[in-house]
């Protein structure tokens, strides 16, 4: 009888195989171990790392811990305390339940286990490359201690691959900050060759354990909010417009307690910001998700870090609901830090024009006094200022006295204090502008002047505000154009010479499959030849810029894979808002500012343009007096 090619593997070879998908580096481990000690009902939770954790990974807690009987089966494959029925699987409320994590760990190291459940003597097991080394009662605290040595000593394919200290220790932090989040009613501390990467307080406060992670300056820019209907309740942090990140890392999703990766759900917190954030700006978030466990599949990976939900639309759909009501009742008026200039070498401080009336552009000398040409300083210098109530005052400099004499001769002219007061009242109301507040029912503001042709000048008992005429102009012209493409389909005019656009056959192929959507928003548009589009329709509101139009239509198309109707109108309405808009470096009259700023009080979200960029930033009157060392 010839001998079977198929055999059953030993449970060590098994082990290391299964360490491939579970322990894929140092991270992976800690997260396993961390899963445990969670699991175990641990308040309290130490991980001590040696080079990264690639040298050691020392976990612990006072959880539960374990009896001897217990300890012993903690290294079977498949041994849990978890999971015990099928059902169980259907409704799983814990980190881990695979039984996995111990026996794949051990089979690529060498861990010491020690455990006591508080009840019994305590117990330590040894075990190296799956082996069983050694294994006696030990005296301990109620808890466990694991330490694992020497990760993937026995799989130097695995060891070779792993990346830089940095990056593996990154990739522990990373992890170990969401957890942080999912459960900030456990006091979390991580260290790396003796040095504390940080720790948060157990206090149940998420915000306090962002204020450990991201720094209080973060944390006090966070603002909670919370929804929930028959299906989810969503619960969290997230944070003012002002505050970004270069990418999407910093959005934590948390289902259950358990952090998850979800590219989907992301997108919906990123697409809530929309119109808020620049481009390639990214908030900052932490999103509590519960749910019946019934509705959601984390049975997914060996990893556990996957999900799946019974109603993801549903789901997506009341997040960015909850996220767009919250950023409704946030002023989104960014304050900048100032920071004092440092004038370079042989260079005054201020180069800016001279402070008397009537004077030419001239630098302050380094004595701090003006330096004028022979022609003005020749000339008696005339400025007014105020001589308290009834009067204004005009002082006189004389060129042939010194600085330190230059003292204004001040000559009194009477006026009528009623006269003065209604002429003031009258000038103020002129300039006066309300723009629309979250928090009071409106910030009312003092148009002053413009700045470079490009910024709008106001203030206010708090201080300076500092306009972005274009950006203030785009998200008027955007909050009037989009409403109008809600109805493109209804109006469509022929084009008396069609339109011919060229591009790859690559992108034609893509764009052939949309023509039928352009179709309902109003575009016909046809393939003609091997690399031309003829447009022969568009909207009657189209006609006059049928060109670009069409080419960011086309263009939003290639650039998404799910491309609805909304997102035609809004990448069109949003191309149409910074075309016609007033740019950089255009003069406009006081009368021109006043219609700006009224139209830009009435938009609906009148703190960004529609690409994401502040319009409104204030510099408060604490900081322009710390900058003049008044306090």
């Amino acid at each position: 009888m010839s001998m079977s090619k198929i055999q059953v593997m030993d449970t060590q070879l098994s082990n290391m195989i299964a360490a491939g998908e579970v322990v894929e580096r140092p991270a992976s481990a800690v997260k396993e171990l961390v899963e445990n000690s969670v699991d175990a009902g641990a308040t309290k939770i130490e991980i001590h790392l040696q080079e990264s954790g690639i040298s050691q990974i020392k976990v612990i807690d006072n959880g539960a811990g374990m009896s001897q009987q217990d300890a012993k089966l903690a290294f079977l494959r498949h041994a849990t305390s978890k999971v015990k029925s099928a059902q169980d699987i259907m409704r799983i409320q814990t980190l881990g339940f695979r039984g996995e994590a111990l026996p794949s760990i051990a089979a690529v190291s060498d861990v010491q286990l020690k455990t006591s459940d508080g009840e019994h003597e305590g117990y330590a097991i040894h075990m190296k490359g799956g082996e069983v080394k050694a294994k006696q009662p030990f005296a301990m605290r109620k808890g466990t201690e694991i330490v694992v040595n020497h990760l993937f000593f026995n799989t130097p394919a695995r060891l070779k691959h792993l990346k830089s200290l940095n990056t593996e220790l990154s990739h522990i932090t990373d992890y170990m900050t969401k957890t942080a989040l999912a459960h900030p009613n456990i006091a979390f501390t991580l260290t790396n060759n003796h040095r504390d990467v940080f720790k948060t307080p157990g206090q149940t406060n998420t915000q306090t354990v962002v204020s450990r992670l991201y720094g209080f300056d973060i944390a006090k820019m966070m603002h909670p909010f919370t929804g929930g209907n028959d299906d989810f309740k969503i619960s969290g942090l997230m944070s003012a417009p002002e505050v970004t990140r270069a990418s999407r890392h910093y959005i934590t999703l948390i289902v259950n307690k358990r952090p998850i990766k979800h590219y989907d759900l992301v997108r919906t917190v990123v697409d809530a910001y929309h119109t808020y954030l620049p481009k390639d700006r990214f908030p900052i978030a932490v999103i509590h998700i519960e749910i019946d466990p019934l509705l959601v599949d984390v049975n997914v990976h060996p990893a556990k870090i996957e999900v799946r939900f019974s109603k993801e639309e549903a789901l997506k759909s009341f997040i960015l609901t909850q996220i767009q009501n919250t950023l409704k009742t946030i002023t989104h008026i960014p304050t900048p830090t100032l920071v004092k200039p440092v004038p370079k070498k042989d260079q005054p401080l201020y180069q800016q024009p001279s402070l008397l009336m009537n004077q030419p552009h001239q630098p302050l000398g380094n004595e701090g006094t003006y330096r004028g040409n022979d022609e003005t300083s020749s000339k008696k210098m005339e400025i007014r200022e105020s001589a308290g109530p009834g009067y204004h005052v005009e002082a006189e400099f004389d060129k042939g006295k010194g600085a330190a004499e230059q003292v204004p001769i001040k000559y009194p002219h009477p006026i009528k204090n009623e006269q003065r007061q209604s002429r003031v009242e009258a000038a103020e109301k002129e300039k006066r502008v309300r723009i629309p507040n979250r928090g009071n029912p409106h910030l009312e503001l003092y148009y002053i002047g413009q700045l470079h042709g490009t910024y709008l000048l106001a203030q206010n008992e708090e201080g300076l505000f500092l306009i972005d005429q274009h950006a203030a102009m785009e998200r008027v012209e955007y909050e009037k154009n989009y409403p109008l493409l809600g109805a493109a389909h209804a109006d469509a005019m022929t084009l008396l010479v069609p339109l011919t656009l060229s591009y790859p056959v690559s992108e034609l192929v893509r764009v052939k499959s949309h023509l039928p959507k352009l179709i309902e928003f109003g575009f016909e548009i046809e393939v003609f030849g091997v690399n031309d589009l003829i447009v022969r329709t568009t909207p009657s509101w189209a006609v006059k810029d049928a060109k670009p139009i069409v080419e960011t239509v086309i263009q939003t198309l290639l650039n998404g894979k799910e491309v609805s109707i909304a997102k035609l109108r809004e990448a069109v309405a949003i191309m149409m808002s910074c075309k016609k808009s007033i740019k950089a470096n255009q003069y406009i009259n006081e009368a021109e500012v006043r219609g700006l700023l009224v139209d830009l009080c009435q938009c609906e979200q009148p703190y960004t343009c529609p690409h994401g960029r502040p319009i409104i930033v204030k510099i408060t009157k604490y900081e322009i007096e710390k900058l003049f060392k008044r306090v």
